[in-house]
């Protein structure tokens, strides 16, 4: 049975038939409820109810179909979801094949294969460096074999492997070999050679678990210590961790992931048991990565490497994970350089009790910023202040930010009450926004936006609009307003939309509208709910939004007249229009408060007064 049909088949069964099977339900008028599993629960607080195949928790915001309910429950992936619900529906499951392969990557896929084989076969051979370095980091055969640890010799073993293959197929893989740049190409000796030689060599998998490349580490000292596979059309090291597909299932039980530098770091962790463990390709992470990990945990180790390199690098990825409001720890092996030196000297108690005991690093950062004594002068303490601001930026006006922040205010012992703190430092969060690089790549721009950019000046507003759309959650009257529409869709029937949509700011709220003008007179009553949860859990939209979403859907049912309908949807045009009016005077109050000249100061008070007098005429249209 094809995944989409499956999916169908799950959605004609009642929702409760695979809850139940993971918590007790019970009758409750037209609907179920059960003690919500996803927060500390005293209380029923968890509906469901099984003729719109939904759950929702009216107190965490916790909400969807089946599939979402076991995804999150069991912290499983979309796949493994379709397969436990189908065991307990008792549906037939098939492992989906891909219809038509890319012969170029299929190639790829089994040069690398034959490729492992060969390191490993040679490394079986126990060459004199090889066998030292594994003796050296007492790496045991089992873990050996389980990473798939081999070695490639001096001699172009693998070149003289693939120029054996005959025929086109032969011809074929070379060509792919060349491209992954595992041989390579010599143009004055016109010669083909190994790319990793005399190296130790440590496959790259994916999250599936399929080679996608290689860590070559060398056993000589001449020569640069690490390479890497360069990204090629089968490689890319920004949409990989290093031993994800290992500790994928560890992660999820431990709820909690430590993010190293090094893969040995990664493979000695796990040797010792913290299979939890995962690492990095560089010296950031990338925002797949990023959404892959608090996906299945917000408990976040940052363990790199203590030199000034890893902890700039750690700074970075701590800002990234800041971004998604989740707070890493940090996780340190000190005095010892590494894992493997801590565990073996400490043992693996002393490396629980840290993770036990590990303090936020972002705390860590502010500590490492206050000055020691703290000095008497003023400027020197709002400098410092000034510099914390950067260090929490990331987390926007959020509570752990703001809390922080005047914590070090006080600590710092400057006079200002919080609120004037505060203020402060949401003008720097609006300075932030303004920033914007010297080269501006100009947005692309929806055909249904006839919007003309007429100089590099506006194209710099537009790209800083955009970016605060993205990263500030919706007003009060697009969060009242996308609502109302998801549980009266009826609304769309009457709704001038480019007249709403010129009112609504954030991209999300308007993709969503956009999406069910399009859709809604083409589908029944009776699959509404069905597909808009789809596209909620599936169109990539923020946990936010789905939020908003599933509460409206749960409520959906009850129609408007067209009176009421016509009324209220004036109401919400002169609310939007409000907002969005009220949004326009504070950029505008922060662009004079930083302008330069009068003439500049002048030319926003003009705009200001303007906006000022549109809300007045907005006030005054309300009966």
């Amino acid at each position: 049975m094809a995944f989409e049909e499956l999916k169908d088949r799950i959605k004609d069964s009642p929702i409760s038939m695979v809850l139940s099977h993971y918590m007790s339900l019970n009758k409750r008028g037209a609907n179920l409820e059960g003690i919500c599993p996803f927060h500390p629960d005293t209380k029923p607080s968890l509906k469901v109810n099984d003729g719109k195949g939904m759950y929702k928790c009216f107190v965490c915001g916790a909400g969807g179909d089946a599939i979402t309910f076991v995804k999150e429950f069991k912290r499983i992936e979309f796949v493994d979801a379709l397969r436990e619900i189908a065991g307990i529906l008792g549906l037939p499951f098939e492992e989906q094949k891909e219809k038509k392969k890319n012969p170029k990557i299929e190639m790829a896929l089994r040069v690398l294969n034959a490729s492992a084989k060969l390191y490993k076969k040679v490394a079986s051979q126990n060459p004199q460096l090889y066998t030292e370095f594994i003796e050296k980091r007492k790496l045991a055969p089992e873990t050996v074999e389980q990473w798939q640890i081999g070695y490639a010799p001096a001699n172009n073993a693998l070149f003289h492997y693939l120029d054996s293959l005959p025929g086109a197929d032969g011809d074929f893989a070379r060509q792919v070999a060349k491209e992954i740049g595992i041989i390579r190409f010599n143009e004055e000796k016109n010669s083909i050679y190994d790319q990793f030689r005399e190296r130790v060599m440590f496959p790259i998998h994916d999250h599936s678990g399929q080679i996608r490349g290689y860590s070559a580490r060398t056993v000589t000292d001449h020569v640069a210590k690490y390479i890497n596979s360069f990204d090629s059309f089968i490689f890319n090291k920004g949409s990989i961790l290093f031993g994800f597909g290992f500790g994928k299932n560890a992660i999820r039980q431990s709820d909690q992931v430590i993010l190293v530098e090094g893969n040995i770091d990664v493979i000695t962790m796990h040797q010792y048991g913290f299979q939890q463990t995962v690492g990095t390709m560089g010296t950031a992470l990338s925002e797949q990565s990023v959404r892959l990990l608090t996906n299945m945990t917000k408990n976040i180790f940052l363990a790199l490497d203590s030199d000034n390199a890893g902890k700039k690098a750690m700074a970075r990825i701590n800002a990234e994970f800041l971004g998604v409001n989740v707070l890493p720890k940090y996780l340190t092996f000190e005095p010892h350089k590494d894992p493997d030196e801590f565990l073996i000297k400490e043992g693996r108690l002393a490396l629980l009790e840290r993770i036990e005991k590990a303090p936020i690093y972002l705390d860590v950062l502010i500590q490492e910023l206050m000055p020691s004594p703290i000095p008497e002068n003023t400027d020197l303490k709002l400098n410092t202040l000034h510099r914390i601001f950067e260090v929490v930026s990331p987390l926007k006006e959020h509570l752990s930010a703001t809390e922080r922040i005047v914590n070090a205010a006080k600590s710092l012992g400057l006079r200002s009450d919080s609120a004037t703190i505060l203020d402060s430092y949401k003008e720097f969060l609006s300075r932030q926004k303004e920033k914007v690089p010297q080269t501006v790549e100009r947005p692309k721009i929806q055909e249904n936006e006839e919007i003309l950019l007429e100089n590099e000046e506006e194209a710099r507003k537009l790209h800083t609009q955009i970016a605060s759309q993205v990263l500030l959650p919706p007003s009060k009257s697009e969060r009242v307003f996308i609502r109302e529409i998801l549980c009266h869709p009826e609304f769309l029937t009457h709704l001038k939309a480019d007249e709403f949509l010129a009112t609504i700011g954030h991209v999300e709220v308007k993709k969503l509208i956009q999406w069910l003008v399009k859709i809604y007179l083409e589908i029944d009553d009776a699959e509404y709910v069905s597909i808009v949860q789809d596209e909620l859990q599936y169109g990539g939209y923020s946990k936010e939004m789905v939020d908003i979403g599933t509460d409206a859907l749960f409520h959906y049912g009850n129609k408007y007249n067209e009176k009421v309908i016509q009324r209220m949807l004036k109401d919400y045009h002169l609310m939007l229009r409000m907002d969005q009016l009220k949004i326009k005077r504070k950029e505008l109050v922060v662009r004079q408060q930083s302008s330069q000249t009068q003439n500049e100061v002048d030319l926003i008070l003009s705009e200001i007064s303007k906006v000022d007098k549109e809300i007045l005429n907005l006030k005054n249209t309300v009966p």
